[in-house]
């Protein structure tokens, strides 16, 4: 059973879930969940097509949203296959899962959250979920429900991904792995959190998808490729996709084509110039700055993620001049390995005073732009400016 809490589940699941449709030995149920929603569903198909194979839509049931009737549901989950051995009832979405309100009186981790638990404010409430029904909680209906599941049908939940604010803060959960129905699924099925990947493992993958169409491309040029695309895997299929139509089978991925081809997110871009920024290259800046421009991006969201950036190196050149190491720049920014490592090299390049300084001038140009005495894109443009000079920097 998957602990509740703050532990993270084992990576021993995926193998388990794997194994099981490989296999064709399903489980009653199954939650799958977590930050990325491309492995979600990517094996819910899979797991589909292990039970019903291609084209068997006779025994598959799929509700989506919290919108579906439970005793209906129920009717369909305790009939028999038709002329096969098993029958899938999916339900996407149905945010049974996530944390409720925390009834009055109740105690810690009973329908409600824990007062010390991470996910505590009023962000994890959510208003679409089930309403109670007269006989207690639909989640408690579900979980008394599961055990009965007959051995030729598999239930499959699915829940979004947790909400991620503009901040980079955690809003709603999806999943709150304390709540009984969780437990109920981990003790008569199977839950699988499917967290994003690191950098190696999606070096990999994009290497497979190129490897099959025998296309090769440089360690260097794949590093520009997953700068510019980011993390999120469902992005990183749609821009490779895009990169093998261009090359074609058995061609060539180069830098320039990776430039010409790829969507950028705005964070990475943003991120490139502070590197820019670095290496007092203030022409390059500007260049990427326009850029954006043209592509119609608001100056006060270029404005917002630099300032942000600007904070993240501030806290890790603190974390560093105490001597901390990567693992604690991950835990105080709530960044994976990967982009610790990325903040702690930029970070280098400025003492915490320049660091100070620049965030100095950004709340200043803040104020003039709020007062109307200086335009947000002419004030950024100072801004770039001045922070690639090299006064205040190390070295």
């Amino acid at each position: 059973m998957a602990a509740a809490g703050k532990k993270e589940p084992s990576s021993g699941e995926m193998n388990t879930l794997i194994e099981d449709i490989r296999q064709k030995q399903f489980r009653r149920v199954y939650l799958f969940y977590g930050e990325e929603e491309y492995l979600v569903q990517q094996y819910r198909k899979e797991l589909i097509r292990a039970v019903c194979g291609e084209e068997d839509s006779m025994n598959l049931n799929i509700h989506r949203s919290g919108s579906f009737d439970w005793s209906a549901v129920q009717d369909e989950i305790l009939a028999m296959p038709f002329f096969a051995s098993h029958r899938l009832v999916v339900l996407d979405d149905t945010k049974l899962f996530s944390a409720g309100r925390k009834k009055e009186g109740a105690k810690d981790g009973e329908d409600g959250r824990a007062d010390d638990s991470p996910d505590s404010s009023d962000d994890t409430e959510d208003s679409s979920a089930p309403d109670e029904d007269n006989d207690g909680t639909l989640k408690a209906s579900v979980a008394a429900f599961l055990p009965q599941i007959p051995d030729s049908t598999v239930v499959l939940f699915t829940e979004h991904a947790d909400e991620k604010k503009p901040d980079g803060r955690k809003g709603k959960t999806s999943v709150d792995r304390r709540g009984k129905l969780f437990k109920a699924v981990a003790k008569n099925g199977l839950t699988v959190q499917f967290s994003s990947p690191d950098e190696q493992t999606l070096r990999k993958w994009v290497l497979g998808k190129l490897g099959a169409e025998k296309i090769r491309i440089t360690g260097e040029t794949l590093e520009l490729f997953l700068s510019m695309t980011g993390q999120d895997m469902s992005r990183i299929s749609t821009e490779t996709e895009k990169l093998i139509s261009c090359a074609g089978r058995g061609g060539v991925i180069r830098k320039e084509d990776v430039l010409a081809l790829t969507s950028e997110l705005l964070e990475n871009q943003v991120f490139r110039m502070i590197d820019l920024i670095t290496q007092s290259d203030p022409r390059g800046a500007l260049e990427l700055y326009h850029d954006l421009l043209l592509l119609k991006t608001e100056p006060n969201m270029i404005f917002y993620l630099l300032v942000r950036q600007f904070d993240q190196l501030l806290a890790a050149a603190l974390i560093m001049a105490e001597g901390g190491s990567a693992g604690r720049v991950m835990e105080e920014l709530g960044v994976k390995k990967w982009q610790a490592d990325k903040v702690m090299r930029q970070a280098r390049w400025f003492s915490a005073d320049s660091i100070r300084k620049v965030l100095e001038r950004c709340a200043g140009m803040q104020e003039k732009a709020r007062s109307g005495r200086i335009d947000m894109r002419l004030g950024l443009e100072l801004l770039i400016v001045e922070c690639s000079s090299r006064q205040g920097r190390r070295g």
